[in-house]
């Protein structure tokens, strides 16, 4: 049975085919998506499968296709989470200020604005600790930081993650 999901611009209509097809796509190992065989695995022509996929992506549901890198093999070993707080209810120092500065620095991968005693919490992915010491300075001489602390990763287990549409 068909459901609504509301957007600003517009309402999106899905069935369980497209719910199937989302569950399909992150299943898929290549940049695009592999059409034919989906449709074999869902009993569907590719025709039909190939016009869900363009649709969704027209309305923005599925949003690109991205190569899942191993940072690892790439030589940037060191991953950690820094946590920040912020001084609050002043404009300039707003987490999004804030956030887009950090976004900058190409050891950030994450920058997550969350709720409690953290204001952001960014996740870093580096060569070595002289990566992690650099973010640091990075970072110091921003304004509206009230405190810091940063957490190594010791070990990333794979996530088995798909979003599942309800």
């Amino acid at each position: 049975m068909p459901f609504l999901l509301f957007d600003e611009e517009y309402i999106l209509l899905m069935d369980n085919l497209d719910k199937k097809i989302i569950e399909e796509l992150q299943e898929s190992y290549s940049l695009t998506p592999k059409v034919t065989e989906i449709a074999k695995r869902l009993g569907k022509s590719s025709t039909t499968i190939h016009s869900r996929i363009k649709r969704m992506e027209r309305q923005g549901i599925i949003r690109g296709y991205k190569a899942d890198i191993d940072s690892e093999k790439l030589g940037k070993r060191l991953g950690a989470f820094y946590f920040i707080q912020t001084y609050r209810g002043q404009k300039e120092y707003q987490g999004d200020v804030i956030a887009e500065k950090l976004l900058n620095h190409p050891s950030v991968k994450s920058v997550y604005n969350t709720m409690g005693e953290w204001d952001l919490v960014v996740e870093l992915v580096g060569k070595d600790s002289e990566d992690y010491m650099e973010f640091i300075r990075f970072v110091e001489p921003l304004k509206g930081i009230k405190a810091t602390k940063g957490k190594y990763v010791l070990k990333v287990y794979p996530s088995r993650f798909k979003l599942r549409p309800d």
